[in-house]
């Protein structure tokens, strides 16, 4: 796994985007959380995957942990999460 296709970008202010396509649980996981570890309150995270278990399983965790959360498919393998940092 190449850690420079999965870094965080910055999208705009406070908008951040992490794509995992291609990897498996619990690698989508994993990398989310630790963007989110590195983000103020507030920003927004949009996190494009394409592993159905991961788009099961992220957002109870987030919604557990106080984050917002918004899960959107874009097509038919690949989703979008929406996630707001914690006030």
């Amino acid at each position: 796994m190449s850690s420079d296709r999965f870094k965080v970008e910055k999208a705009g202010e406070g908008l951040y985007r992490l794509d995992v396509r291609g990897l498996v649980c619990p690698y989508p996981q994993l990398l989310v959380m630790r963007a989110l570890s590195g983000l103020s309150q507030n920003d927004i995270l949009e996190v494009i995957l394409d592993n159905p278990p991961s788009v099961r399983d992220i957002p109870p965790i987030l919604e557990e942990r106080g984050y917002n959360v918004n899960v959107t498919r874009l097509d038919s393998a690949t989703w979008k999460i929406i996630i707001q940092t914690r006030k």
